[in-house]
This record gives C-alpha cells, structure tokens and sequence, in this order.
C-alpha cells in the first residue's frame, strides 16, 4: 500500500516523512514484523526494536522519540480507531463475510470451522491479517462486526427432526434431507445445529463439523467409586459449564429430564450447592448434575480417574 494513501486511511498526522514509498504489510506483534512492514505501537522500545527489524512506518498516538529519520511516523488521534480503519477497508478487499450469532450460536461456530473473534481489535488484528479471500468471520455482537463490515449475515430457522435421544449425549437428527448419527453433544442443541447446516449447504459451503471444538462445556462420567471413567460408561455423569449464561441454557432446556440437577458454588439457587469441588462427590441424587465451575483443571484433581483393569490369569 502507498504511504500516502495509508495515512490518508487513518487520518493521520505525518510528523515525519521517510525516504520509501510503500509498506508491504502490517504488525502489532514484533514476532509479525518483516522488512517493509507498518508497525502499530506506543511502546518506544518496541518500537526501537521494529525499525531494526526493517519497519518503513510506525502508527502511534502518544509521545514518542523518533530515531530513524528514514522511516515515516504517523500519529493518528487514536490507534484503535485507526486499526478498525484499516482492517475494513482490508476486509472489503479481501471480501471477508460476517456471521453475527447469538451466545449460543457462537459457542458452536468454532466446530464448523467458522474464525471466531474475540471483540477486541487488537486481539482479533492478526487472524484479520492472516485471512483468506472469501473467510466468514463469527461474533455475537453486532456493533462490534459492523466496523468491519456494511452489514452481517444471520443464521435463519430450519427444519429437523431428532430420530433420537436414549442419553442427553448422543443425538440423531435428519436436516435439510441429510441424516447425521450419534452426534455427541446434547440434543438441545439440535436446533443451532440445524441452523448451521442449514447455512453452509445455502451458501454452498463444505460441512466440516468438529465435535473436538465444542468446548464450552464438559462432560464426565463417573463410576460407583466416584472415579472418571470413558465417555457413555458411568453411571452418572458430570456436565461442566464456565459461565452463566451457558448454565441458565443447559437448566432451562434440561430441567424436565428425569435425574437431572444443578450445581454451584456457595449458591441456594440450585439443587447442590458445593463450597470446594470435592463436596461434589457427596452428592448423589443424580443422572446428570450440571456444574457452574471456574477451572477444570481443579475438577480433574478432584476426581481420580479410573484405570483399565489388568489383565489377570483369573480373567
């Protein structure tokens, strides 16, 4: 991009002009920098170390010291306008679409392989930069998506048909004529799947689901010795969510199966309530207990897990 027209972009202030005429890409990250690269920054040892590195321009919109008379600075009135500046006009180049989702729609974007964004343009700076001509970019918040974009696309109502549903894990269902078997996620998302699929085959793109990118909750069986054990084997299981609004989802849209109850910490409002996580092993009167929790990890220590048994000359 000619630098010219780079500071005509994001409205910047040329405090001082270099001796090149472009920039070959853009870095917020010194680890990104390249020669002929525009670097984002107020940091001044940073900013040092960018110019070695081969920067032609930096953007800032503090008080810095320049050191190189050769490179141009720009100081625009505030670098995170500028960065939305210049990834829009990148987005419309690279013809990048935006899905905008709700909550529950977001949490399973990811599984179709959909780039998920953060709502912070220095976060989300680089997966912009690094985007492919034609990517659908996802986020659920629409005032967010619109500084990169004229307008979103929604995920629209479909059709389905759940073939069936023994356990709250495995699901079967039939959507837009195509039959999908012991999907292992909770049929109460049916729905949102429906709509996914449903999208993809409008806009005639690949169904690519991943169930190992579902990780907004966690599922856990355990045995009769209050131990971990493989994937549909226990007796009861454990369903980990990490925010509230995916516990309101889970309780609302489970609380007529039979044997399911609710968990939190130090809380009334639920069947169990648990000050540390290994209280949860006193509890009983379950099939599946759904669980607020802050870390997994905690979870895990809590919980042996169960070893496969050797075999013996008995067995």
């Amino acid at each position: 991009m000619n630098i010219s027209n780079l500071s005509e972009l994001l409205n910047a202030s040329m405090i001082n002009e270099g001796s090149t005429l472009s920039v070959d890409g853009f870095a917020l990250n010194l680890n990104q920098i390249k020669s002929g690269f525009a670097f984002f920054s107020n940091i001044q040892n940073e900013i040092d170390e960018a110019i070695k590195k081969g920067a032609f321009v930096i953007v800032f919109d503090k008080d810095i010291k320049m050191t190189d008379l050769e490179v141009f600075y720009l100081k625009v009135e505030n670098l995170e306008n500028a960065l939305f500046r210049l990834l829009r006009f990148l987005c419309e180049n690279k013809e990048l679409h935006f899905l905008l989702t709700n909550r529950h729609q977001f949490n399973f974007s990811k599984a179709f392989r959909f780039k998920n964004l953060s709502g912070n343009v220095f976060l989300d700076f680089q997966n912009f930069i690094e985007a492919k001509k034609g990517d659908f970019f996802c986020f659920c918040d629409e005032n967010y998506l619109l500084k990169f974009c004229a307008n979103c696309e929604f995920l629209k109502p479909s059709s389905y048909t759940i073939l069936s549903h023994s356990s709250l894990f495995w699901t079967s269902l039939i959507c837009e004529d195509l039959y999908f078997k012991n999907l292992r996620f909770p049929f109460i998302y049916a729905e949102i799947f429906a709509q996914f699929i449903a999208f993809l085959k409008e806009k005639g793109m690949k169904i690519d689901f991943d169930l190992k990118k579902l990780d907004f909750f966690k599922s856990y069986f355990i045995n009769q010795n209050m131990q971990i054990t493989k994937f549909g084997e226990g007796f009861q299981a454990f369903i980990l969510v990490f925010n509230e609004e995916d516990f309101d989802f889970f309780q609302e849209n489970c609380q007529h199966i039979k044997g399911f109850k609710t968990s939190r910490k130090n809380s009334l409002f639920c069947d169990f309530s648990y000050n540390e996580i290994k209280d949860l092993k006193n509890f009983k009167a379950y099939t599946y207990c759904l669980v607020l929790i802050e870390d997994e990890e905690n979870f895990l220590n809590s919980f042996e897990i169960e070893r496969d048994k050797e075999i013996t000359l008995f067995d």
